[in-house]
């Protein structure tokens, strides 16, 4: 359980200490000095963003930074041309344009971010386009106007460092808001959970996010299902038809649909545990993961995976299993859980995360970051 998990050895404290808020403003243009001049943003136009595609966790990401920063989402001639500061939601999905962009941007002295949400494989990965970006990467930090941000902080895997300037917190780490915490415990409230605890996987089920060995764990074993009810909210991918069937025949229960924002709020407020263990191909920064943080529920994670490592970094409540002792890990207490944690967690993946970002950007400090 997680009193009794290592800190990963990739998670020190050593890594942390150059990248807060505090110190990216002591150097010229608001950045560790390396040399390179920052051109000024035009402070009185809020930034523009560009998404790869409309559907995902992406419109959720334009509410919080719209309501953060007066965000919009632009067209690709303002992409391109426009005095305001640009911000490359998933950079690593637009790639070509993030570069070009940024590249042309620069010549006409205007910002330019991208935010990279899984940034492994372009850190690690021998696959030639990866190697061939992991340079670029490297290149585009020589350039003061050109902003590489990592949505997973340095800490859990410092290699990050050397493709990125800095880091934030998921936004969904710290976007929900106070009307959506109260809806949630009002709903926890009139919950029926039959005596037995609820593990939710919520989201797309697909094997990107483990739904094989859930369906496959909950049928396989009598134990689990004594303790557990399984429940899969999310739209059941195709080639995952057959272990929903065998999932619904044990007993669980899948609601085979995309579901709405509300719908999953009630899931959240259902849960005991939130199921985030991803096989190696869905290693990186999660939303489903980052909700159930911020309301302080524990999450079922993979041993080792990035998610635990932000765990024990984070001090997040979960149980870190491999796919052989997942059984025996889940009959133990699971960790409690904690809302005022989780609230004043994301209160802090706030603070550090929007403080990034206006550095990033050019934007001037909020009333709250100008007094502290």
């Amino acid at each position: 359980m997680q009193s009794s998990i290592e800190r990963p050895a990739a998670a020190g404290p050593f890594a942390r200490s150059g990248l807060l808020p505090e110190n990216l403003t002591r150097a010229e243009g608001g950045w560790p000095g390396r040399g390179r001049t920052v051109p000024p943003a035009d402070r009185t136009e809020p930034p523009l963003v560009h998404v790869p595609f409309a559907g995902g966790r992406f419109p959720a990401y334009l509410r919080l930074l719209e309501r953060s920063f007066g965000a919009r989402p632009g067209r690709l001639r303002d992409i391109l041309f426009a005095r305001a500061p640009v911000l490359f939601l998933a950079a690593e999905e637009s790639f070509l344009l993030y570069v070009f962009a940024g590249l042309l941007r620069a010549l006409m002295g205007r910002r330019t971010v991208g935010l990279l949400l899984r940034p492994l494989p372009l850190a690690v990965s021998g696959n030639r386009r990866c190697r061939w970006r992991r340079a670029v990467l490297g290149r585009l930090r020589r350039i003061g106007a050109i902003r590489t941000l990592t949505a997973l902080p340095f800490d859990v895997f410092p290699a990050f460092a050397a493709i990125a300037d800095g880091w934030i917190h998921d936004f969904q780490l710290w976007d929900l808001t106070a009307e959506e915490r109260t809806a949630v415990e009002l709903l926890r409230e009139t919950r029926r959970t039959g005596g037995r605890l609820v593990l939710t996987a919520i989201g797309a089920q697909d094997w990107r996010k483990g739904f094989d060995l859930f369906s496959e764990s909950y049928v396989g074993f009598t134990s689990l299902r004594a303790r557990f009810r399984f429940i899969a909210c999310g739209k059941v991918a195709e080639e995952m038809a057959a272990h929903a069937a065998a999932l619904r025949g044990a007993g669980g229960v899948v609601v085979d649909r995309v579901i709405s924002d509300a719908e999953l709020l009630g899931a959240y407020a259902a849960s005991d545990a939130v199921w985030c263990l991803y096989p190696p191909a869905g290693d990186h920064a999660c939303g489903i993961f980052g909700r159930a943080a911020q309301l302080g529920l524990p999450v079922v994670v993979r041993q080792g995976s990035l998610c635990h490592r932000l765990c024990v970094l984070e001090n997040i409540r979960h149980v870190a299993v491999t796919a052989d002792d997942m059984t025996a890990q889940l009959a133990a207490p699971l960790p409690p859980r904690d809302m005022m944690g989780g609230r004043l967690a994301a209160m802090r993946f706030a603070r550090h995360s929007k403080a990034v970002l206006r550095t990033a950007l050019g934007l001037a400090p909020s009333q709250d970051e100008a007094g502290a």
